[in-house]
């Protein structure tokens, strides 16, 4: 489950590395504001092609050791802790959510005050300690409950985890939340290593940063799940372990080259000086002519003033108050503030209501990421008559499809419509992903119909998963137009924070996820222990809806948003 959510992201960041490499070659002193200037602690030879090795060595080992753990969590809870199957849902689902948040913060922490290196650094510690911990559960005999067969966990007369377990369970997954905050840094400093050498550079070290991120995920979802599956749960996490001690060593092998960029101070500040100049001025009359509107002592290049909530543009407004005897403009961020941090602002207001329209696909992606797994682990999984492919393998078909849209999208589709001038936005993709979303709940639900239908004669195969899978598949490759659009979308001052804000929506579906199964649990047959007596088919039509109402709110947010560039080309707007 956690698997799929990093899988996605994945896809969704790599699809968009256009974007993401301006990110990376955008001058600091630009994005700051006026009078900024950009400090690197390393000598000018650092950073370039020599830190390669050491970072994508290091993020090589640290997505297998990462996934490794996270694709199977779900059968190891539910296996070795004897833990429910509601009860793993709510601890993945909190736990999932607090490491879709805390990114967000590393970042923010990271900008303003620790720097990217540091930040990273710490984040791979804790979860160095993290993985020493749970690999201590799996070795420990008192740190986890006493075996359980499966014919008395299907009983549900398993001897639960203790308290102490619990809370040993709990620690880990806190260190988890807290180490996963460096992760949003990572591609980001290896963006700096090639900030002096180009975007052709930097493009080249995404396709190989993102390249290797897929193989990562590729190797952990196969061949550690296998090992932890079949060979051996302490095997399988001492591996990872081992993977994460040659990550760290690796990572800090190439301190002494790596480019690092002293930390600027955080992007936030100037959009909160834009509310509380507005605050102040809220009882001024918006002028009539563009002269009484403060540009900055050097006029910052970007977007014109617009009349979309236009009562921020009070933040902006030339008063007396603002200018000396001397005739100088009071520089008081938080009483006057320029045009460009006005329309900063607005940028991100104005993607709000999108923001809010891909929660409900990502609750869908987590139910079903949760349930896919279990629905596997009581189908027949057998390849051949000596393999069983492990369940939480399984949503490797997707990660695929995914892929070959993608490909096929690019290299395509993009081309041909180019050719025919037919233009694709940003918001079309996002629209089609989810469509494509409520057809792959649509598909899951008559397939879990099916499997209850045949689960008393002969167990349904795993295959009977691969429809659903391939089309959620499909789904995130149409979907990548979620990061393409904040990221252009959102000014260049705060870029940072929109892939922090497509985690937040994550989070926010991880969290709606818990409470609408503790709801549906305790209110319905629906959501049961045992899955042969849920009726998961009633939940995906239950979410298949939650879809289609959704999309039937993505109609007018959509039509009623105006691009950025829209706001460019209407340069000569009128004044009110």
């Amino acid at each position: 489950m956690v698997a799929d959510r990093t899988v996605e992201m994945d896809i969704q960041l790599c699809s968009s590395e256009t974007q993401t490499t301006q990110l990376a070659v955008e001058k600091p002193e630009e994005n700051l504001g006026e009078n900024s200037t950009v400090n690197y602690i390393a000598e000018e030879e650092s950073g370039g092609w020599k830190t390669f090795p050491f970072i994508i060595g290091s993020e090589l080992c640290t997505g297998i050791a990462i996934t490794g753990l996270l694709a199977n969590m779900i059968v190891y809870l539910t296996t070795e802790f004897n833990i429910n199957n509601i009860e793993a849902t709510h601890i993945l689902n909190i736990s999932g959510g607090g490491s879709e948040l805390s990114p967000l913060i590393g970042a923010f922490l990271a900008d303003a005050f620790l720097g990217r290196f540091c930040a990273i650094s710490i984040s791979s510690v804790i979860t160095f300690i993290a993985m020493i911990l749970l690999l201590l559960t799996a070795i420990i005999d008192p740190l986890r409950p006493p075996p359980c067969s499966p014919s008395v966990r299907a009983t549900g007369s398993c001897v639960g985890p203790t308290t102490g377990q619990h809370a040993v369970l709990y620690v880990y997954f806190a260190l988890l939340i807290a180490g996963s905050a460096g992760s949003s840094n990572s591609g980001a400093f290896g963006a700096d290593q090639f900030a002096k050498g180009g975007g052709k550079q930097l493009q080249s070290f995404f396709n190989w940063y993102y390249c290797v991120l897929y193989i990562s995920i590729m190797i952990a979802s196969t061949v550690i799940v296998y090992i932890e599956s079949s060979v051996s749960w302490a095997w399988g996490f001492g591996i990872c372990l081992a993977l994460n001690v040659i990550a760290l060593i690796l990572f800090f092998s190439g301190t002494r080259l790596y480019n690092r960029v002293r930390p600027q101070g955080s992007p936030y500040t100037r959009l909160a000086q834009v509310i509380v100049a507005c605050l102040r001025k809220r009882h001024l009359k918006l002028p009539a002519i563009a002269e009484d509107f403060y540009y900055g002592v050097k006029v910052e290049s970007g977007l014109p003033l617009t009349q979309q909530l236009r009562f921020l543009n009070k933040a902006a407004i030339k008063t007396s108050s603002d200018i000396s005897p001397e005739g100088h403009t009071n520089l008081s961020p938080w009483k006057l503030c320029t045009v460009q941090q006005v329309e900063d602002l607005k940028c991100i207001i104005k993607t709000l209501p999108i923001w809010s329209c891909i929660v409900a696909p990502a609750i869908i992606n987590t139910q079903v990421g949760t349930f896919s797994v279990l629905q596997a682990l009581a189908m027949d999984r057998h390849l051949g008559p000596h393999f069983n492919i492990p369940a939480a393998s399984f949503f490797v078909f997707g990660l695929l499809a995914s892929s070959i849209t993608l490909c096929v999208y690019e290299n395509v589709v993009v081309p041909w419509a180019t050719a025919r001038e037919i233009k694709i936005t940003k918001l079309m993709r996002i629209g089609l992903g989810m469509a494509i979303n409520i057809v792959g709940i649509g598909v899951a639900a008559i397939v879990e119909r099916k499997r209850r239908e045949n689960r008393s004669v002969v167990p349904l195969s795993i295959f009977w998963l691969l429809p659903q899978q391939v089309i959620f598949g499909v789904a995130g490759a149409f979907s990548v137009g979620i990061i393409d659009f904040f990221y252009s979308e959102f000014p260049e001052t705060a870029r940072s924070t929109a892939a922090g804000l497509v985690g937040a929506s994550g989070a926010v579906g991880f969290y709606l996820s818990s409470l609408l199964v503790a709801i549906i649990h305790k209110n319905t047959d629906w959501l049961t222990n045992d899955l042969n007596q849920s009726r998961l088919d009633y939940f995906y039509t239950f979410l298949c809806v939650i879809g289609v109402l959704n999309m039937a709110y993505f109609f007018p947010c959509a039509r009623w948003y105006k691009y950025k560039a829209q706001a460019v080309n209407s340069h000569n707007m009128s004044m009110p």
